[in-house]
């Protein structure tokens, strides 16, 4: 009957076509490609498929970053004053004070102490002692002239001092006076009157000292209307 045959044509080409597609279910059923054993699969890549691998990319190796430079710890600053702190000043030299337009200003006039030996000032002559005595001058006054008004007045400095004026008996006068390189150059004029021997060396040292005491001299030249001291005193 060509039903029947129909039929069993039909049944024995679908059972070819379900055992030609039997691998291809099979590796279907298997994820990844691998057989249901786990093995890789060997079938190479069809010429359609894209391959994909994992292999590392080549690319720049970064250079190493230089090492950083040793640190030095600085020298801590100094502190700046604050209000809340502020520094001590530092005291300044207080300079001394300047003497003021009216104070007076003093030299040295000599004056005798007899048969003293040198106990109250310098030893000389006939056993005496040459004993200074401080007196005041005006200030911007010439000291020089000053010092021999004191020493030529018959005011009684001497005494009051309990010492002794070899010129006490004298009429002397201060005229001029000057520095001649060390040497103060004094000029007097008057009588001289000496009162005994022991006169001539203390009328002499008491204007040499007191000249020299108020100009700074080392030594004094003494002159008597024109006439050297010594000169004058050898007249006596």
């Amino acid at each position: 009957m060509r039903v029947g045959r129909g039929v069993k044509c039909t049944t024995t080409a679908v059972a070819a076509l379900c055992l030609s597609l039997a691998p291809c279910l099979a590796g279907c059923a298997s994820p990844g490609g691998t057989d249901p054993g786990g093995s890789l699969s060997t079938q190479p890549a069809s010429s359609g498929s894209v391959q994909v691998t994992q292999e590392p990319v080549a690319g720049p190796i970064p250079m190493p970053l230089p090492a950083p430079p040793p640190y030095i710890n600085p020298p801590p600053a100094a502190p700046r004053p604050t209000a809340a702190s502020p520094q001590a000043p530092v005291a300044a030299p207080v300079p001394a004070p300047l003497p003021t337009a009216g104070e007076a200003t003093g030299t040295f006039v000599y004056f005798v102490a007899i048969g003293d030996g040198g106990s109250r000032g310098v030893r000389f002559g006939c056993d005496d002692s040459l004993v200074a005595v401080h007196v005041t001058t005006p200030p911007g006054s010439d000291r020089l002239a000053g010092a021999m008004a004191q020493l030529l007045a018959p005011d009684g400095t001497a005494s009051r001092a309990g010492l002794y004026n070899a010129l006490s008996g004298s009429a002397l006068r201060y005229v001029s006076g000057y520095l001649d390189g060390t040497t103060a150059v004094v000029n007097l004029s008057g009588s001289l009157r000496p009162g005994g021997v022991c006169d001539n060396p203390r009328i002499e040292t008491q204007l040499a000292q007191t000249a020299v005491a108020a100009t700074g001299a080392s030594q004094a030249a003494i002159y008597i209307d024109g006439n050297a001291l010594a000169d004058v005193l050898s007249l006596r």
